[in-house]
């Protein structure tokens, strides 16, 4: 991995919004060009499929939608930032009725992700410069469109009613857990009926973190009502027993006996040392940090910011979570900036290297895993694996562990993996 193994100290300052900005934005930016790729056609269209979302994906000229939708331009016309920011409603509004999607002839509700101006270069894709004036010979519209994806079991029936005058098909390309397939729809064939392929359990809820270790309290019983009452009584026993009255005696000592037992019962004091160290094996961390981390990941499936903070506050506590939380927004945010969207496959924990904590219970450790993902857009994807070390707090709070601090050390890129396609004949 090429990271140092020496074990560091938690700087007494952490940073949790450098870590999550890295932890998540990381796999979407910096996508590097990519050779040997043909200039796009007029009309595309790209469709990721993954266990919680479906998107759908138009690229297009806008001289090619100019057959459907009247966009006021020609191609002398010249598009400024401002031009190109007054169309993209009506690009918007127009392509949300086109090329339904039905799960069993119900029709599948979309609504607008984004919409972007890209350069159609053979050796890359890229975002048009916010600030310059374009042909719209020389460019493309990506927008994409996003539902929930409800149910895994079931094909998705599309209808692919946009095929310029001058194309003999359109190709529209599906990507998901099994790697890229492309079809080639006509006029007279437009319709595809595609099954997504997903990794077993890829709709399963994070685990939960392993059970807190028990940390039992002295407890020292104290009879105190048995010795007030011996205390009380020990005149009336000795002079009992200096009068004879030996049979008396014998009934106050049982008397005694009872009460000290009742007492034992009932009545108790608890005395806790000061706070006990936490220790926890390199294993025991691992086991720990694993789950925690995946349930940070699983938090961007949701659209929803109530649950994205729900989901966080299962495994981001204290003073940590709500800025955490902000900077997923803004990681979130991010895909307006360069197109894309993170599908995280998996993640491994390579190594974890605990302390406990001294003025408190939980432990902190350095830690070293590798999430691997997928990035797709403009109608190509890159498998990607980043590798990564931090410095994270662990603690019990509400009766489970969260991390409540943490410290990015060290992020690391393996090199991208162009999704290689998967053709299809029809």
């Amino acid at each position: 991995m090429g990271m140092t193994s020496a074990k560091k100290s938690i700087s007494p300052s952490f940073c949790p919004l450098r870590f999550s900005l890295a932890l998540a934005i990381s796999l979407t930016a910096d996508v590097p060009a990519q050779d040997n790729l043909p200039p796009p056609a007029e009309l595309g269209g790209a469709f990721y499929l993954d266990a919680w979302q479906i998107e759908k994906e138009f690229l297009v000229s806008p001289l090619a939608l100019q057959q459907w939708c009247d966009l006021g331009i020609t191609p002398d016309s010249k598009l400024s930032p401002e031009q190109r920011a007054t169309l993209k409603p009506k690009i918007g509004e127009f392509l949300a009725t086109r090329c339904p999607v039905t799960i069993q002839d119900a029709p599948i509700e979309f609504t607008l992700d984004r919409i972007h101006f890209i350069e159609p270069k053979a050796s890359e894709f890229s975002l048009i410069d916010p600030e310059a004036t374009v042909s719209p010979q020389d460019i493309r519209i990506s927008a994409v469109y996003a539902a929930p994806n409800r149910d895994l079991r079931q094909a998705l029936q599309i209808i692919w009613d946009l095929i310029p005058e001058n194309s003999p098909y359109v190709t529209v390309k599906v990507a998901d857990g099994g790697g890229t397939r492309s079809f080639n729809l006509t006029k007279f064939n437009p319709s595809l009926n595609v099954r997504g392929r997903y990794r077993s359990g890829a709709r399963t809820l994070p685990p939960p973190p392993p059970d807190l270790p028990s940390f039992e309290a002295n407890v020292i019983r104290l009879p105190w009502l048995s010795a007030l009452l011996v205390i009380a009584l020990m005149p009336l026993a000795i002079t009992m027993f200096r009068t004879g009255q030996k049979r008396g005696v014998t009934l106050l000592l049982l008397l005694l006996v009872a009460i000290a037992a009742a007492s034992l019962k009932d009545i108790r004091i608890t005395i806790q040392k000061s706070t006990p160290e936490t220790e926890i094996s390199d294993s025991q961390s691992s086991l720990i940090l694993d789950p925690l981390l995946r349930g940070v990941y699983h938090s961007f499936h949701y659209p929803d910011r109530d649950k994205q903070y729900d989901q966080l506050g299962k495994v981001i506590g204290g003073e940590a979570l709500t800025p955490i939380f902000l900077e997923v927004q803004r990681t979130l945010e991010s895909r307006e900036r360069d197109g894309s969207r993170v599908r995280v496959n998996d993640l491994r924990v390579e190594s974890s290297q605990p302390s406990p904590l001294r003025d408190r219970v939980g432990f902190e450790s350095l830690c070293d895993w590798e999430v691997s993902g997928r990035v797709g857009h403009w109608g190509h994807f890159h498998d990607r694996t980043n590798l990564y070390r931090a410095s994270f707090v662990v603690e019990p709070l509400g009766q489970t562990w969260k991390i409540t601090q943490l410290n990015l050390h060290s992020r690391e890129r393996e090199p991208d993996t162009l999704s290689p396609p998967m053709p299809k004949p029809n």
